[in-house]
């Protein structure tokens, strides 16, 4: 699963050279394409220009990648490949996810899409839960991957009055107590074996409110409650859940932002704008960055001095080389941030991020 992905892996592999071809593919159907899409890619690298010959080295890339295809057939899903001929490089991962077409060629694998697949579709822990039972799934790469069941036996509440109604809510009390720490031990487990960046409550107001009440800090900081009503069906449940997944990723992009702006207002440890997050990156000063989702810079990467430029230009401010090709400026930086442990949200539009620059990032320093 693509949540399983080592980006720092991926993002310390570079070379000097236009030399990797980075390919995604939508599904199975996407094969048929290839030929005729290589074949106008080839056209457009450079042969013996007084540069290097790109053409072999994007020949050698896709013989790698057709060898991989009929040793390993391609029949469901969608699936990603870096290969970098000439540092010996191959990587494939199927996805269970749907991804565009994309073939792309650079210096280093391009790991943007992966990137924001992984912010995307974060590992969340769900609990479902009413008097009677309890599930509790992990939920990666949008698919619950484990699933644990913890049985209740909560009692109606009675209406008859006196001492006998008393202990029978205290029973009852004790009975909701012991439930939801069962239930809380089980997600404590969890948290242990597997990392989950937000904790999903719902079911029964009741059941939910005293799993809640009992939760670890460490829980309780990334945990969201919401009542459903879980005789709907499996799959209003499963409707409702995401709805929730989607509105908390939402609340959470526009909490980041707002938390940064605010640094930056007051000139604290916030930057705005693709200049200064970019130099901060170099300078592996980010904790945490924000990016509009369909925001794509183009700068150029220099051959003979691997200067990265943040702009189309057509020499280099540095050397004064035109030996450039184009690049993708967040994918860049996406890079950085793997290398340095930095994290990265790619958000849905924000009005007032999209004024500021469309990127912005949380400072370590």
């Amino acid at each position: 699963m693509f949540a399983d992905i080592n980006l720092k892996e991926l993002a310390e592999i570079t070379a000097p050279e236009r030399s990797f071809l980075s390919l995604y593919l939508s599904g199975p159907d996407s094969v048929y394409e290839l030929d005729r899409s290589f074949r106008r890619l080839r056209k457009v690298l450079s042969k013996n220009n007084g540069e290097k010959d790109e053409r072999v080295q994007f020949d050698e890339n896709v013989k790698m990648v057709y060898q991989y295809l009929e040793q390993h057939p391609f029949t469901s899903g969608s699936l990603c490949i870096f290969t970098g001929w000439i540092l010996d490089y191959f990587k494939a991962y199927p996805l269970n996810i749907r991804v565009h077409d994309l073939i792309w060629i650079d210096s280093s694998p391009f790991i943007r899409p992966l990137a924001e697949l992984q912010d995307e579709y974060e590992n969340v822990a769900v609990v479902v839960a009413d008097a009677v039972k309890a599930k509790i799934f992990l939920v990666s790469s949008a698919k619950a991957t484990s699933e644990e069941a913890v049985k209740g036996n909560v009692k109606n509440h009675v209406r008859k009055g006196g001492w006998s109604q008393q202990r029978y809510e205290r029973r009852r009390d004790k009975q909701l107590l012991l439930y939801a720490r069962e239930i809380v031990g089980s997600l404590t487990d969890l948290s242990k074996k597997e990392r989950f960046r937000r904790l999903l409550l719902v079911g029964s107001r009741e059941v939910i409110k005293a799993v809640y009440d009992n939760l670890p800090p460490i829980l309780l900081k990334i945990a969201v409650t919401k009542r459903v009503d879980l005789s709907k069906g499996e799959h209003t449940i499963h409707h409702d859940i995401m709805e929730l997944f989607v509105e908390e990723e939402r609340k959470s992009e526009r909490e980041l932002w707002e938390k940064i702006r605010g640094e930056y207002l007051r000139g604290g440890l916030g930057v705005v704008g693709l200049d200064d997050v970019f130099d901060a990156a170099m300078e592996g000063r980010i904790d945490e960055m924000i990016v509009a989702r369909d925001y794509r810079p183009e700068g150029r990467y220099c051959r003979d001095c691997e200067t990265i430029v943040k702009k189309a230009a057509e020499r280099c401010p540095v050397c004064h080389s035109d030996s450039m090709f184009t690049i993708d400026v967040v994918n860049e930086i996406v890079e950085m941030l793997k290398l340095t442990g930095a994290t990265v949200d790619f958000a849905d539009p924000i009005p007032t991020l999209k004024e500021a620059g469309e990127i912005a990032a949380l400072l370590r320093y």
